[in-house]
């Protein structure tokens, strides 16, 4: 039986500040407590104009290098994901998040400097509870030779397999369960990673004009430019912390074992999206993935 589980919010305000990835100027992130039933909603600054943007699902506009949100408009908030990993992992369900950028701070690359900062102002523990969602028969996502599969379990767990045409990252597998002492220490500090020859290619463009070492993991043709890994295999920690943040999304606790074999931010969305209609019956369409389409109802149950 799964323990009854209460609505979080932080017991006072924190202000976190960074560089944008792909701007390199400076983000601003602040995070308030908020009432019960509030959720997790955005509150994009520009000069005297605050836009609100919702995260959820339906707010999903694109998933090609990071998961971004928007209003339907212009209004965008882009690279979420380390953040909500950060608060899927504390429990935080609802929380009010200022930013004066269009993406959130990269950080050190990792989740930590955002679990560090909610436990720094304090979790409050509220009377209302939330239910999990839980999965009861399998559900997947494919797309060629990736895949994203969702099983049924008490507890939440991954198996995640990265094979990248690296002589690093060949066929590099990790199976964890993910509670929060789990996550706390072996996959939020993990640090996304990227390739020499794409950091080089983006910034060409202007873009991960705040990309560094003291940020991101980044391989050259056969190694790492970094001095030291804070894990062997970091980079598919990094995945895993990549697919907890995005299914937090669905603004819901969850439990299921997840196989992810070459998965992403496209996967990850359209996996939560099968879930989230199922548990829902309402199909979600406002975003789809360019690359994989929904499964069938037939294909992917709850």
């Amino acid at each position: 039986m799964v323990k009854e589980i209460h609505r979080k919010t932080l017991k006072s305000s924190v202000t976190l500040k960074g560089i944008g990835l792909h701007s390199g100027k400076t983000v601003t992130l602040k995070l308030h407590p908020a009432e019960a039933g509030t959720g997790l909603v955005f509150y994009l600054y520009r000069g005297t104009q605050k836009t609100r943007i919702p995260v959820a699902l339906d707010h999903v506009v694109d998933t090609s290098n990071a998961t971004t949100i928007g209003d339907g408009s212009s209004n965008r908030i882009q690279t979420i994901e380390h953040l909500l990993a950060a608060v899927h992992t504390l429990g935080i369900t609802d929380c009010i998040l200022e930013i004066d950028s269009v993406e959130v701070p990269i950080m050190d690359g990792s989740s930590l400097p955002f679990w560090d900062g909610i436990r720094s102002a304090g979790i409050l523990t509220l009377a209302e509870t939330i239910e999990p969602i839980r999965i009861t028969n399998p559900m997947w996502v494919v797309d060629g030779d990736k895949y994203l599969v969702m099983l049924p379990s008490d507890e939440l767990k991954v198996t995640y397999s990265i094979d990248f045409n690296h002589p690093l990252l060949r066929g590099q597998s990790y199976t964890t369960t993910l509670d929060e002492s789990i996550l706390s220490t072996d996959i939020l500090p993990a640090r996304t990673f990227g390739f020499l020859k794409d950091v080089e290619a983006l910034q060409s463009r202007g873009l991960a004009l705040g990309g560094s070492l003291d940020n991101a993991v980044v391989l050259t043709d056969d190694g790492y430019l970094n001095e030291s890994l804070r894990y062997e295999n970091e980079c598919v920690r990094h995945k895993i912390l990549d697919l907890v943040g995005d299914l937090a999304v669905m603004g819901r606790p969850f439990l299921g074992h997840l196989i992810a074999s070459k998965a992403g931010h496209a996967l990850d969305i359209s996996l939560a999206k099968c879930i989230m209609s199922q548990h829902t019956g309402n199909e979600l369409t406002q975003f789809k993935s360019k690359r994989v389409p929904l499964r069938s109802k037939k294909e992917a149950t709850l």
